[in-house]
């Protein structure tokens, strides 16, 4: 199939609404609930055509072929969704996500962002800090350091089974001034480019902050999500960095 044809059969609203019934596996009665009789006939029709779904015995259902193009648009239009917001809240920002998991973008669509008031300048932070209280492990993107990063990472070390940060040279010049060797749940790999996001995953959320185009990093905003897809996510975003990097700690 040409993506022309597959994006002419998803142009239709009510297509895809039939789709999405068909996959909820829905009966016959049950769509022309929501969907006036002439309307699912006519669809249907057409969606017999392309071969996305079949009819026996009075009912319709999904073909494979229907099951799996109809996953692949869902991916696809979250993705473009989850990219779309974040253009929006992040308009003065550098984007900018290995390829493979620019196409995983629908698996963060659950993120919600965290931005600083002008009563509480700090709140991103706080949050972030707050969230970090309940976790486990912590595996990290680090081009950059929070001002009290000194201070709570001793308390960090003590508190949690795993530490495995990818750093920029910059960054492990301060990192290796702390009391590394006082702990054995710790990891530390240097990255020969600094990465254009900064990103946090833990057994319980993922934090990502974005930079600007005029290169400074954003303090001001950043995007939590706690999904089970979102950590996912999360890991194998910095397994990507780490696989990149060195081992140095």
């Amino acid at each position: 199939m040409k993506i022309t044809d597959f994006m002419k059969i998803f142009s239709s609203e009510r297509r895809i609404e039939v789709l999405d019934a068909l996959l909820r596996q829905e009966s016959k009665d049950e769509i022309k609930k929501h969907i006036p009789s002439s309307t699912y006939a006519f669809t249907v029709n057409h969606l017999k055509k392309v071969g996305f779904v079949r009819e026996a015995d009075g009912e319709v259902s999904l073909t494979d072929r229907g099951h799996a193009n109809l996953v692949v648009f869902k991916r696809f239009k979250e993705s473009i969704e989850t990219l779309r917001m974040l253009y929006e809240v992040f308009p003065d920002h550098l984007i900018a996500f290995p390829d493979e998991f620019t196409l995983r973008l629908c698996e963060i669509r659950d993120a919600r962002v965290i931005t600083s008031e002008p009563s509480d300048i700090l709140k991103p932070h706080r949050v972030f800090t707050n969230y970090l209280k309940n976790t486990r492990e912590i595996y990290g993107v680090s081009p950059i350091l929070f001002p009290d990063y000194t201070e709570s990472f001793k308390t960090l070390a003590e508190s949690v089974e795993t530490i495995s940060l990818v750093v920029t040279q910059d960054v492990f010049d301060i990192v290796s001034t702390y009391p590394l060797g006082n702990y054995d749940n710790i990891e530390i790999y240097l990255t020969p480019e600094s990465p254009r996001i900064a990103a946090t995953v833990t057994d319980t959320f993922l934090s990502i902050g974005f930079f600007y185009k005029s290169g400074s990093y954003d303090f001001t905003r950043d995007l939590i999500a706690t999904s089970p897809e979102a950590i996912i996510f999360g890991k194998d975003l910095i397994r990507h960095y780490r696989m990149q990097s060195r081992r140095i700690v």
